[in-house]
């Protein structure tokens, strides 16, 4: 029988209502024998993650509470959608608990594993595509600041480099639409409207990657729409649950066939199934 697994859910903005909008998502994923403990930004903190200059703040505000933590988890998951500092000082902190030194306190001599869910979710979205028949991913994001934020963080998760105000130099990621709301107002706000605003974020982004008409081409009838989108990342833990109003957007602009062929990544999910893969296998 497998050991039990623990795993930490860390929200680093002083949100509780969001921390607690992950726990059906994580729980409902029924992997045996793991145990998830969530945590929320200590406060006073950073109520919504709205920039990278953000994201900072709330490592500094989170790392020493997290510290303590590291040594009774197996790994962590970092929920929030940028290229978020605490993923690699808790990486750094658990090369640290792995050193078997004698005078080490906490010392496990086991590896263990943290990601974020921006991470997570490249690593689903590139498994699910086909790139040799030129299909990529995007990212449906909330303000527009993630615009080139996300941009910088791919080039740098992929290419170990980024160029900002400028094309991302992979033909995987097309890049991403933002809804102009915040991560608090997904939840604030009534869900009509940040319903209209997730769909037309996402046609925006299918249509990035839509073939334009060769010149003077006619036709009678339309032509079914294709895009070289064919997986869409959640770019905020807020958007839990918003799925459906993606794929809404992807039926009505490519049409039922189309549009429900289109993978639809949940950061938070992916990230609990790389942390589940990664302590199972023990890379």
């Amino acid at each position: 029988m497998a050991s039990v697994m623990r795993i930490l859910i860390v929200n680093p903005n002083t949100s509780t209502q969001m921390t607690d909008a992950l726990r059906p998502v994580v729980e409902g994923l029924g992997y045996a024998a793991v145990e998830y403990t969530f945590f929320t930004s200590p406060s006073p903190g950073v109520p919504s993650i709205n920039s990278p200059h953000d994201a900072r703040v709330s490592a500094e505000i989170c790392l020493p509470t997290l510290i303590p933590l590291l040594a009774h988890h197996d790994a962590v998951l970092v929920a929030c959608y940028s290229q978020h500092p605490l993923v690699s000082q808790l990486k750094a902190e658990y090369a640290k608990l792995a050193t078997p030194m004698a005078d080490s306190v906490g010392s496990t001599g086991r590896r263990k594993y943290v990601t974020g869910i921006l991470e997570a979710s490249v690593v689903a979205s590139l498994a699910l595509v086909d790139e040799g028949a030129g299909e990529g991913f995007g990212i449906v994001s909330t303000g527009k600041v993630w615009e080139e934020a996300l941009q910088i963080a791919v080039d740098d998760f992929l290419l170990g480099q980024s160029q900002p105000g400028r094309p991302t130099t992979t033909k995987r990621f097309h890049g991403c639409e933002t809804t102009g709301l915040n991560a608090s107002e997904l939840h604030d706000l009534p869900a009509d409207e940040v319903r209209q605003r997730m769909v037309e974020a996402t046609k925006r982004l299918l249509r990035r990657a839509m073939p334009t008409p060769a010149s003077g081409t006619t036709t009678t009838t339309d032509p079914p729409k294709i895009s070289a989108v064919k997986a869409i990342c959640l770019g905020c833990a807020g958007m839990v649950g918003l799925d459906s109003a993606v794929r809404s957007a992807c039926v009505e602009e490519l049409g039922p066939e189309q549009g429900n062929e289109v993978y639809i990544v949940d950061g938070v999910k992916a990230g609990v199934g790389v942390l589940y893969g990664l302590v199972r296998c023990g890379f």
